[in-house]
């Protein structure tokens, strides 16, 4: 009742001050009474300064405990206010800012609080969600609606798994889906088939309806799990895999991918060593030209000769350099070797070279490539950069410089992989694109349906209208060498043709008849 009537601190300890005040004199006049000799005079004679003190009394100690009750209710406010931000900072330690979800920092402790348990009967699954188009919608729509469209992915998730699984967002376009306890793989199955559901319709964001797929990788906690990075990497393997569909899909992590996850730990371990030991070498794959039927030039791949396994094909180590850091130097090497192989070759006959992301993003790439031409005198115009359609997901501003600045210099840019992915004609348009080839998967599908056969007529007419070389990869048949042909391919690449052919049979493959097309 009196905290009704009198809320505030510093309003009660004025009235217990003033209540005090007065009946202070009261015990004051008893007191004497009771201990006072009652032959001795009363020193508490009710002259007026006495009276008056006494009856003021009441204000005096009632505006001494109003400052004593404010301190108090101010130290109480700091303190609710020191509590209060505490709580706020450990939130934002724990959530993701943009869209609220758990994050990164919140999933490790939460794990680390099941692998401190030891409890058999919590063992959760860990679902590593990835948006597919996301870059995409960055490039079109602008990084406010990429922001937009993964605050809506983020409600949708959180409303349809709010009784199932917890949702973190781990940074970007990934997310974490744990389901807690110990799921069946049916279960678990379920949560992924909601998940993809999600996605099948678009979202409404303020540029427009934009659609979104997701791929998904799924792992389980294992008893001898220490960390979550254990799971995120067996879930990233998985998740690897499901996104090799063209739609919304999921992997789950089994014995076949950790016996490829073995591969690719024990070729991490070797990679280092091979680089510095020089076991890689360049083999070179001959680019024929259709109508003349003389060698154009000659791409150069890459192979490891390992000391106990033998040759190894990029497929098995590029991905795993790529991911350790070790790309850069061993595409670097490739560029340094190719140019001085190259170099001993009668002129024309070019090399092309693909170039990767991490080469683009080193601002020293194109002083190095020049550095190359020139250790070895190869003529600039001889060299040709192979440029993947997936490299301009990177910082799409240093690319252009790069490939502007080589092309200034007199080396050639080749647009690779076109057709598959995110192929975009404003990079024939914008950037001094040289030569198109079309992806090997295209030459093999066009055989066999007619819409990949319109597919590649159309970059063909592209490629002609543009004034830019033509050149189509994977030609293992006459009649796919056949169809270019009569569709005005420049140049053909592929089994039929040679394979790769080794750096000390170079010329006496460009003397030989079989390495000529009959017109």
């Amino acid at each position: 009742m009196l905290k009704i009537l009198l809320p505030r601190i510093e309003q009660r300890y004025a009235l217990a001050g003033s209540v005090f005040g007065a009946f202070l004199p009261a015990i004051c006049l008893a007191a004497d009474q009771l201990l006072r000799d009652p032959l001795q005079a009363s020193p508490f004679s009710f002259s007026t300064p006495i009276a008056t003190a006494f009856a003021l009394m009441p204000v005096f100690f009632g505006a001494g405990f109003y400052r004593i009750g404010r301190s108090k209710a101010q130290l109480i406010e700091e303190l609710d206010q020191r509590r209060q931000t505490a709580r706020q900072l450990l939130h934002d330690a724990h959530h993701d800012r943009m869209t609220g979800l758990a994050n990164r920092f919140r999933l490790e402790r939460d794990i680390q609080a099941i692998v401190d348990a030891r409890e058999d009967a919590n063992r959760p699954a860990l679902l590593l969600l990835d948006l597919d188009r996301f870059k995409s919608v960055n490039d079109s729509f602008g990084h406010d609606a990429g922001d937009q469209l993964l605050t809506a992915i983020a409600g949708r998730l959180t409303r349809a798994l709010s009784t199932k699984a917890r949702v973190y967002r781990l940074g970007g376009d990934e997310f974490v889906v744990m389901v807690a306890g110990r799921p069946s793989q049916g279960k678990v199955e379920d949560v992924c088939r909601t998940l993809c559901a999600l996605f099948e319709e678009p979202f409404e964001l303020k540029r427009g309806r934009v659609a979104s797929g997701c791929s998904i990788g799924v792992t389980f906690m294992e008893a001898d799990d220490t960390s979550v990075c254990e799971l995120l990497k067996r879930a990233d393997v998985a998740l690897y895999e499901a996104k090799k569909t063209r739609s919304s899909g999921f992997r789950f992590f089994d014995a076949v991918l950790a016996a490829d996850m073995q591969a690719r730990t024990a070729i991490e371990h070797d990679l280092a060593r091979a680089l510095a030991a020089d076991e890689f070498f360049l083999e070179y794959q001959p680019i024929v030209g259709i109508e003349s039927g003389s060698v154009r030039a000659f791409e150069a791949l890459p192979r490891w000769r390992h000391r106990e396994k033998g040759l190894i094909m990029p497929d098995a180590f590029i991905p795993v350099a790529e991911r350790i850091g070790l790309l850069l130097p061993l595409y670097n090497r490739v560029m340094r070797e190719a140019c001085r192989e190259a170099a001993k070759w009668p002129a024309p006959t070019g090399i092309a070279v693909n170039v990767i992301g991490d080469q683009f993003r080193d601002r020293t790439f194109v002083d190095y490539v020049k550095a190359c031409l020139a250790e070895s005198g190869l003529a600039p115009g001889r060299l040709t950069v192979e440029v993947a359609q997936s490299v301009f997901s990177l910082d799409e501003a240093v690319i252009r410089d790069n490939l502007r600045a080589l092309s200034a210099h007199g080396v050639r840019v080749a647009l690779d992989e076109f057709g598959t992915g995110f192929s975009s004609i404003n990079n024939l348009r914008s950037l001094p694109i040289d030569q198109i080839k079309i992806d090997r998967s295209l030459a093999r599908a066009m055989m066999d349906s007619r819409r990949d056969a319109d597919v590649v007529d159309i970059i063909l007419k592209l490629g002609q209208t543009l004034q830019v070389t033509t050149t189509v990869e994977g030609i293992e048949s006459e009649s796919q060498l056949d169809f270019i042909r009569q569709r005005g391919a420049s140049e053909a690449q592929g089994d039929l043709i040679s394979g790769p052919v080794a750096a000390t049979d170079i010329m006496a493959f460009l003397v030989r008849p079989e390495s000529r097309l009959s017109a």
